[in-house]
């Protein structure tokens, strides 16, 4: 677990009030009452390197062992989850900035933009059980909401 101070920890769902949850190293949606999965609790911390106006945050999981990353492929930015300790990405680790994301409030819900790809924002699936993706800011807007609640 980050043992951090100011370390968050959040349930993260979808406009649907799916749930995050990992399967098979992946990030997916899905409902814990009813599609066999346990929410995930996600380790939030603040990225000190880039502009606090815009709330940079790092997405961690396994107790903040594991982070959300963005990378370019073939087909466009895309996200997959690296071995990287949260803890030392907050204390200033290399390559930050493809494990940040730009929290902005809309209401009682968030949008995450990708710090490495401005414009892309973490996109739920329509379907559950499938993985979490970027999309550009033109697209669905609806599955690029989430909402926080606290976790311990």
């Amino acid at each position: 677990m980050c043992s951090l101070p100011m370390a968050r920890y959040c349930i993260i769902k979808d406009v649907d009030q799916k749930a995050l949850y990992i399967r098979d190293g992946q990030l997916l949606v899905g409902d814990p009452d009813t599609d066999n999965c346990t929410a995930e609790k996600i380790c939030i911390l603040p990225n000190r390197g880039l502009d606090r106006t815009k709330v940079p945050i790092f997405l961690g999981v396994h107790g903040g062992s594991c982070c959300l990353a963005c990378v370019e492929t073939r087909e466009g930015p895309s996200l997959q989850l690296e071995d990287v300790n949260i803890e030392d990405l907050y204390k200033g680790g290399e390559r930050a900035t493809r494990f940040t994301f730009f929290q902005s409030s809309l209401g009682s819900a968030f949008r995450l933009e990708a710090a490495a790809y401005p414009g892309w924002f973490l996109c739920g699936p329509a379907e559950p059980h499938q993985p979490i993706q970027l999309t550009k800011d033109s697209e669905s807007l609806a599955r690029t909401e989430f909402y926080f609640e606290q976790s311990r």
